[in-house]
């Protein structure tokens, strides 16, 4: 398990199938790119297919549908992330894929002033729902970026320098 002790930022997002990931992700990255911000994928399911499907079915113009693809939406392989670790400094690093690769990645790129954002697939998260907002300080939603406090009714305490959430979590009531 890896914890909140490095300079990154981390956020859980959630998701239904990979459509719905892209589709969820879009305003996120579009903002972003608006900043000029950096970012880097890592994938461990290729989404070309969906993003394409998706960019097909907007009005955004051509110059950011260009920029939009060329994020990378293309699979990574574990031995590449190692290569590219040092690349990672100040960009914001969107990672997705089963629950080994997800932390792989992340023990991979600890250490490295990035926000990170972990893309959970529901079905992963309801099963999991303590452990993973622990190891998270933020959700990334319709919203933007929430904490997690904001969003979860969830218990986290302090133990030992380690941080850990009950596993009974509950959305708030609006």
């Amino acid at each position: 398990m890896y914890k909140i002790e490095d300079n990154s930022d981390k956020i859980c997002s959630l998701y239904v199938n990979e459509m719905h990931l892209v589709v969820m992700l879009m305003p996120y990255i579009e903002e972003n790119l608006e900043k000029n911000e950096k970012i880097v994928t890592m994938f461990e399911k290729d989404l070309n297919g969906e993003l394409n499907t998706l960019l097909d079915r907007t009005n955004f113009d051509n110059k950011k549908k260009d920029r939009i693809k060329k994020i990378n939406w293309s699979e990574k392989r574990l031995d590449d992330i190692e290569k590219i670790k040092d690349g990672l400094e100040n960009k914001i690093v969107i990672i997705n894929g089963s629950r080994e690769y997800e932390e792989r990645v992340n023990n991979t790129i600890k250490g490295t002033n990035t926000k990170i954002i972990n893309c959970i697939k529901l079905d992963d998260f309801e099963n999991r729902a303590g452990e993973i907002l622990s190891k998270h300080n933020k959700i990334l939603n319709t919203l933007g970026e929430q904490k997690i406090s904001d969003v979860f009714h969830v218990d986290l305490r302090v133990d030992d320098n380690k941080i850990s959430a009950s596993e009974h979590c509950s959305p708030l009531q609006g």
